[in-house]
């Protein structure tokens, strides 16, 4: 079996590739030109690369002409709804056109599975009698970020409509783990844990809103469900990858503090102190599970940031 993975380089794509990996698989990775492979440190020379745009079409063709895959998991993608709301048409290139790009290129293939990796974030404003959220819930995208990918979707549909493209569509919920970069609650935390240990900031913590709660899981979990999704998922059909419970964002600040090796103050910031329109989102994976036969939660939220703060630490003390 060959698998070509989009987004190899990121936080969710490295450790797909890992587990795809010692599963016997070959592997090949699809890259920007000069992106940051520092994620694939330990088994990149097991690994083959290639280096192209999305957004490019004959860099994408000539990437995909000697390739022969078996499935093809679409993770490239902008990923920062704060970065998408600075530059909405850049979420859109990327996450839309880029997608329609990838799939145009492949539309000839004889594939056994496309995975499309969306996101939750397409279900907009969740509201108490919403959760917890199921496939069927109207798409609302609330941001540019959300919109570019809800749009992605369409496009990977359009295709399995139009050419019988075999794509499985997959809305994961919040996650987090090692190699997780920044702009997210998890990471950051932990990124200033890391930089206030090794003297490089003063030892407190401004934040903001700590009582929304969001379903988490652990990165490794998520990229088990993304190769079950490639096994036994069905071309045509959404599934949510969640855990189904909800972890508090200031739970997840007292385990990182307890594992800091110094005290840490926590100041309150008025200016990140935004109410939040969703004060508890938890996703429903009752249709995954059956389909599938993933499970989640086989990863403690405790061991998730453990290995984050380590990776944090490690990148600080060799920056």
């Amino acid at each position: 079996m060959h698998a070509v993975i989009t987004g190899i380089a990121g936080f969710a794509g490295s450790h797909l590739a890992e587990l795809l990996l010692e599963e016997g698989l070959e592997v090949t990775g699809i890259a920007r030109p000069g992106e940051d492979l520092s994620r694939l440190d330990g088994f990149a020379g097991r690994l083959r690369l290639a280096s192209a745009d999305l957004c490019n079409a004959d860099d994408l063709a000539a990437a995909l002409t000697s390739l022969r895959a078996d499935w093809v998991f679409h993770l490239a993608a902008l990923a920062s709804v704060p970065l998408s709301l600075k530059s909405p048409a850049e979420a859109v290139r990327v996450n839309a056109f880029g997608t329609a790009n990838l799939y145009y290129q492949i539309a000839r293939c004889k594939l056994s599975k496309i995975v499309h990796v969306s996101s939750a974030d397409v279900y907009g404003h969740v509201r108490p009698d919403d959760t917890p959220v199921r496939e069927s819930k109207r798409v609302k995208p609330s941001n540019p970020y959300a919109a570019s990918k809800a749009a992605g979707e369409i496009i990977a549909l359009e295709r399995w409509r139009t050419e019988s493209l075999p794509v499985v569509i997959l809305r994961p919920f919040n996650h987090t783990g090692p190699r997780q970069g920044p702009g997210f609650a998890p990471s950051d935390f932990a990124m200033a844990v890391a930089r206030i240990e090794a003297g490089l900031d003063p030892p407190r913590i401004s934040v903001g809103n700590l009582r929304s709660m969001r379903d988490y899981s652990d990165v490794r979990d998520v990229a088990r469900a993304y190769l079950a999704a490639a096994q036994k998922g069905e071309a045509g059909e959404i599934y949510n990858v969640a855990s189904g419970r909800a972890v508090e964002v200031g739970h997840i600040l007292e385990i990182l503090l307890k594992m800091a090796s110094c005290e840490i103050e926590v100041v309150a910031d008025q200016a990140k102190m935004r109410p939040s329109d969703t004060p508890v989102v938890v996703g429903d994976n009752t249709k995954f599970r059956y389909r599938t036969g993933w499970q989640p939660g086989r990863t403690p939220i405790e061991e998730s940031l453990a290995g984050l703060l380590s990776w944090w630490r490690r990148r600080i003390r060799c920056a």
